[in-house]
């Protein structure tokens, strides 16, 4: 039998109101009271391909179930690559340069996650059969609910981002040059308020990471779809977060994010050594200019 998108990620959407909450818990009366006030908002779904966008006029949020799951089939990549990275990195020999997960990764079958993920970008389509759909009932502490809590995490930024455009009032209808503006001032609203109670540990480091899988399925959809108009570019959008990121030189949620990147947008380039997670971070960086400038 079939599934549908909407089968595979119904959980997901049923949890998603809850997400921009649970990312700053810190900061959560705070986004009732002053962001959200007493007018109603909604998060409705839609059949769209794979898109979140909202309507400010009416105070909704619209998910498409295949952006769930193009954003689902990102974060199983991306923390598979974290944690297979960090295991081989605790294994290797002290003079090896160049980590190799090519085997564990095709035994994931994350470039099978990553097709779908982009294959969603151009319609809504059937869950692969060769492929895990998402399980919410599972414990915390295990891989599948590790994969849940890095897409929560991302998916916390986008709805910021979208929730940025329904407090500010913003419209459509106006000159390109201002729709790109609301939408670094969106960009903007969600990167500050997941950060500014994160305080400097390990909080701050999951942080970054999620907004760095967040920016990296918006790269995945531009490299299907290419640039558009009423957007920047994901380079850009990508500066402008990491901008706001304050992470010291051996921060584990930039090495992380660096190598996340690494394989899923950049995975045939060799990788220089590198005395820092920030100058691999930073050399990554420049990589995507490459690739995305």
């Amino acid at each position: 039998m079939c599934t549908t998108t909407e089968d595979a990620t119904k959980e997901l959407f049923r949890l998603a109101a809850r997400t921009p909450l649970n990312i700053a818990p810190e900061q959560g009366s705070k986004l009732q009271s002053e962001i959200f006030g007493s007018s109603k908002w909604n998060i409705k779904p839609s059949q769209t391909a794979a898109n979140f966008y909202a309507v400010p006029q009416d105070r909704t949020i619209f998910l498409s179930y295949a952006g769930l799951a193009s954003l689902w089939c990102v974060a199983y990549a991306a923390f598979h690559v974290a944690n297979l990275v960090s295991q081989a990195q605790r294994s290797a020999e002290a003079e090896q340069t160049q980590i190799d997960i090519g085997r564990e990764f095709a035994s994931l079958k994350i470039g099978a996650y990553i097709t779908y993920a982009e294959d969603l970008f151009r319609k809504d389509q059937e869950w692969p059969a060769t492929i895990s759909q998402p399980q919410i009932d599972v414990a915390f502490d295990s891989s599948e609910g590790r994969v849940n809590n890095v897409f929560f995490g991302a998916l916390s930024w986008i709805l910021l981002h979208e929730i940025a455009h329904i407090y500010r009032d913003d419209e459509k209808f106006i000159p390109v040059d201002m729709q790109i503006r609301q939408e670094y001032l969106a960009d903007d609203f969600a990167t500050r308020w997941i950060l500014e109670g994160a305080g400097k540990g390990l909080k701050r480091e999951f942080r970054v990471l999620v907004i760095c899988v967040a920016l990296a399925w918006l790269f995945i959809g531009e490299r299907v779809l290419g640039k558009g108009t009423d957007h920047p570019p994901a380079i850009l959008r990508f500066r402008e977060a990491a901008a706001l990121f304050q992470t010291g030189e051996r921060s584990a949620g930039i090495e992380n994010a660096a190598y996340i990147f690494k394989a899923l947008l950049d995975p045939s380039t060799p990788s220089p050594p590198h005395d820092t997670p920030k100058a691999y971070f930073d050399w990554v960086s420049q990589r995507l200019e490459i690739l995305f400038g």
